[in-house]
């Protein structure tokens, strides 16, 4: 704090002023525990200025200490001298005729000429009698009282101490009389005469000043005695002072009202006499004796209430002495209720250590309860579980049914816990159970398998039915470490690769496990950056029409090559492009590649390829996915029909009515739409019913063995039902002579794999398409 402007001003700590180059700075800090010094009279300054509007002080500091008796500061009180100052100005004008000077112990005029110190200190000059009667202040300066004179005046002096029992501080009052105004006693006689007269009147207005200032004394003694009666009688914290035996001789309000004995009840006692419980007086005979010994105490206790109630509170004790004897004369305790204080600790504490929605408790206290558990049961196992779609669900169907989630899910775990285990929850999707006694693996999987399966269960909240998918990570005290936050960091990555890996499964901790976790964060790190430092590109897959073996379409395959991982597969990189939801810009970057090379390449050929676009199940997520075809259409100036989009059985199992909603917007524009790896799914002929397909796609799953392993019964199946239903059908991973002539013969229409062509980069396609257009030409 700062104090400017006359008033208190909170500043940072570059801004303080700094006080330390002052003079009772210095004097403050080589004062021992219970000295004090006080200042000569002076005017305040700050920032090596005098303070506007000036004011007279006199300084008290008084050593700071902390519990260790090491000085930490002073404390500085200024005392405004100006009303002291003023009323020996009134007094010196009562006197016969003779002037006034009030001077400090360095001959500086406190009083001169009817002034006082501040109008003294804006003149600027004639400001020391010192300076002005050097022969007179040597006097002043060795004697106690005296008188004096020159061939102007004639001067008497007396010594006054302004505060009572500090000698330091000595004013020096002078009355003088001009010698011009007793020009009738001008022979050696008569001037005797006069200098005799001059001292009885100084004595009689000395004597009268004297009793002023112990008039004004006693009314400022009287004054401080009542601010310190409505400080005690006002305060909130219990004060109790007692004598030198430490007997209760006054209690203020606060005290009756925390404790509940009236005033008359304690008086006269000792606090240790009316504590009902035989410690607590036990307890405030060894505060006693601390305070004997050491001059304080202070602590927090559970003290009792006056009907036997316990509470907490804070109490100070201290020694009061006389300040000229030195003796012990009180006791003064000074106390403060923490209910209140402990009630908002206990509130704190519950926010900071359990959850809002749950009540259970949140992971530093989960650690705690943890470390305890450890010292009674040596097999732990230790099992992080997440809620890997409740965002989904939250931002879905909002705060509320997000909260009824949560709690169901938590009353099931505790479904399947004993008494001992230990259960709670580190983030709003994420719990933490500790399983005692489980060290047999196969009765281990057999909880997870049941829990997993429980879990999995639908959800039914007013009347809305909800699925969760769940990821679970596992990790064994003393087996895979004994330290907890390691043990911890062990679940969690077993449980993130169970994420990485794919839902609704539980994985154990394993070095490999690590390995793999980390390898595919990093993979995740640089495929962030993929998009912007160019490394995605689009390979293309002929299409051929089985009539007449030509290219009809292609389809647009991503790669991605990276300066550090190498060529990373599809296989490796899509699922993290999916978590991770980075797939929809780069889904978006795929359409646009594909619909731009293929404008271009049929105003090269003259030629209606259509290309073909795998859109993944997270692109779906966003509603205005047929208005980004629609603007790149546009902006590239493509016919819709020569783009197809494919999309796989699995996301028509999960909200078909949605799905079909945003295909039928985008059919609408003109765009062919196909179903992908068609059999290895969901399959079901409701789905080819309600939805517009134009195309199903076989997956290679059962065209690979034919006719070695497989007679090919599946893929005729299929064919016959796409055939029934008016669908084209294109068969993938076609490798074989045999297996074309499978797929012609049973009435399949487009063939796409390795007997014709592989996927080619973007040249390679490009070369291949006008080298087939100048063979027939020729």
């Amino acid at each position: 704090m700062n104090y400017q402007n006359g008033k208190a001003q909170p500043v940072a700590d570059s801004a303080l002023q700094y006080k330390g180059d002052r003079y009772y700075f210095s004097e403050g800090m080589k004062l021992a525990k219970g000295e004090i010094y006080i200042s000569p009279l002076d005017l305040n300054v700050e920032n090596n200025q005098i303070e506007t509007p000036e004011k007279s002080v006199i300084r008290f500091i008084i050593p700071l200490f902390n519990e260790n008796n090491e000085k930490k500061g002073i404390l500085i009180l200024d005392y405004l001298a100006q009303n002291l100052l003023n009323q020996i100005k009134s007094d010196s004008n009562n006197t016969m005729g003779m002037e006034t000077l009030l001077l400090n112990e360095n001959g500086y005029y406190l009083i001169n000429d009817g002034k006082t110190f501040l109008s003294i200190n804006d003149d600027a000059k004639n400001i020391s009698f010192g300076e002005e009667q050097p022969d007179f202040w040597k006097s002043i300066q060795n004697n106690e009282s005296g008188y004096f004179e020159d061939d102007k005046n004639i001067f008497c002096f007396a010594s006054i101490y302004p505060l009572d029992g500090y000698h330091n501080i000595r004013w020096i009052l002078v009355e003088y009389v001009p010698m011009s105004g007793l020009s009738i006693f001008n022979n050696e006689a008569n001037q005797k005469i006069i200098t005799i007269s001059v001292l009885l009147t100084f004595v009689f207005l000395f004597v009268s000043l004297v009793a002023a200032w112990l008039l004004m004394q006693k009314k400022e003694a009287s004054e401080r005695e009542k601010l310190t009666d409505n400080i005690f009688k006002n305060s909130k914290e219990g004060m109790i002072i007692m004598d030198a035996q430490t007997r209760i001789i006054y209690v203020n309000p606060a005290f009756s009202l925390i404790i509940g004995y009236s005033e008359e009840e304690v008086l006269g006692r000792k606090p240790s006499e009316f504590k009902k419980d035989k410690r607590l007086e036990l307890l405030y005979n060894m505060i006693r004796n601390a305070v004997n010994d050491y001059g304080s105490w202070q602590g927090e206790i559970l003290d009792q209430r006056k009907d036997g109630t316990t509470y907490p509170r804070y109490l100070t004790v201290s020694k009061v002495f006389d300040s000229k004897s030195k003796e012990l004369i009180n006791y003064l305790e000074v106390f403060e209720d923490l209910t209140s204080a402990k009630m908002i600790e206990a509130t704190i504490d519950k926010i900071k250590n359990y959850d809002e929605i749950t009540g259970l408790p949140t992971q530093m206290l989960f650690e705690q309860k943890m470390k305890d558990l450890i010292k009674q049961y040596d097999n732990i196992t230790l099992i992080i579980l997440q809620i890997t779609n409740f965002d989904t669900l939250y931002d879905n169907l909002g705060k509320t049914f997000g909260a009824e989630i949560i709690k169901e899910v938590t009353n099931r775990i505790k479904a399947f816990l004993n008494e001992e285990d230990l259960i709670g929850k580190f983030h709003r999707d994420q719990f933490i159970v500790a399983r005692v006694n489980s060290s047999e693996k196969l009765e281990l999987e057999h909880f997870l398998d049941k829990l997993l399966c429980f879990l999995q269960e639908s959800i039914d909240i007013s009347g809305k039915k909800s699925y969760l998918n769940i990821s679970i990570g596992v990790a064994m005290f003393q087996e895979h470490s004994a330290d907890i936050e390691k043990l911890i960091g062990f679940a969690n990555i077993a449980k993130n690769y169970a994420i990485q890996t794919g839902d609704n499964t539980y994985v154990y901790y394993e070095k490999e496990i690590k390995h793999n976790y980390l390898k595919n964060l990093k993979l995740e790190t640089e495929l962030r950056s993929a998009l912007k430092k160019n490394e995605l590109s689009l390979n293309y897959q002929p299409q051929i029409t089985t009539g007449t073996e030509e290219i009809v379409g292609m389809e647009a395959l991503l790669r991605w090559n990276n300066d550090e991982l190498g060529r990373v597969g599809p296989d490796q990189f899509i699922p993290v492009a999916e978590k991770t939801e980075l797939i929809i810009p780069i889904g978006i970057w795929v359409l646009e590649e594909a619909i731009k090379q293929n404008k271009k390449w049929s105003e090269l050929t003259k030629r209606r390829l259509v290309v073909a676009v795998n859109l993944s199940p997270v692109q779906f997520k966003n509603d205005d996915l047929h208005e980004v075809i629609k603007q790149l259409l546009n902006k590239y100036d493509l016919p819709p029909e020569l783009l197809e989009v494919e999309v796989t059985e699995g996301i028509l199992v999960k909200n078909i009515d949605s799905i079909k909603s945003k295909l039928d917007k985008i059919e609408a524009l003109g765009v062919k739409v196909s179903i992908d790896d068609f059999g290895t799914g969901y399959s079901s002929l409701k789905y080819l019913q309600r939805l517009n397909f134009d195309k199903l796609k076989i997956d290679r799953e059962f065209i690979k063995d034919y006719p070695e392993k497989d007679n090919g019964s599946i893929a005729k199946m299929i064919i016959g039902l796409a055939n029934q239903i008016g669908l084209k059908v294109l068969a993938e991973g076609v490798e074989t002579r045999e297996q074309f002539i499978f797929l012609k013969e049973n009435r399949c229409d487009e063939i796409q794999g390795y007997y014709f062509y592989k996927p080619m980069t973007v040249s390679d396609f490009e070369k291949m398409i006008i080298d087939e257009k100048m063979q027939k030409k020729q």
